[in-house]
């Protein structure tokens, strides 16, 4: 999320305020993102394997939460893959809606399958990296922790 409530990676006049963002992967970072998303008006899909973490999902408020190969039950704005799992990179960009945004925010990956381009970029889909955001970049861009009354699980 950025400070000016837009999901991320999304384009200007993408409001995060009743948009949908996918989150791939459910640790410690992607449910406070998760948090953030929600306390700003977002719908949040999670996708995850375990069905534990799915609970912690739906428990938080995500609308909708699935195994990590599941489709999101809409097409979404904008999806974050913070699972290190480059085998979602195509399901992730097959989830987006037409303009829509995949942010891979893990510092590690695993090799990415081939992607097509009429199945998996096709309708000016992105795909980009966030992976080398700093402390200070994220004080600038979000809100205060009490403020979005986000917390650690």
């Amino acid at each position: 999320m950025r400070g000016d409530h837009r999901l991320p990676g999304a384009a200007p006049g993408r409001s995060a305020a009743g948009g949908r963002l996918g989150i791939y992967g459910f640790g410690a970072s992607a449910h406070l993102t998760a948090q953030v998303a929600l306390h700003a008006g977002a719908r949040v899909h999670v996708l995850t394997r375990s069905a534990q973490v799915q609970k912690l999902a739906l428990e938080l408020g995500a609308t909708s939460a699935g195994g990590a190969d599941d489709r999101p039950p809409e097409p979404i704005d904008a999806a974050i893959l913070f699972a290190p799992a480059g085998e979602l990179v195509p399901v992730a960009l097959q989830a987006l809606d037409r303009g829509g945004t995949l942010a891979i925010a893990g510092i590690y990956l695993s090799d990415i399958p081939s992607l097509h381009d009429d199945r998996d970029l096709f309708q000016e889909r992105t795909l980009r990296s966030v992976a080398s955001n700093t402390r200070a970049t994220a004080g600038r861009c979000l809100p205060s922790p009490p403020a979005t009354g986000s917390r650690p699980r």
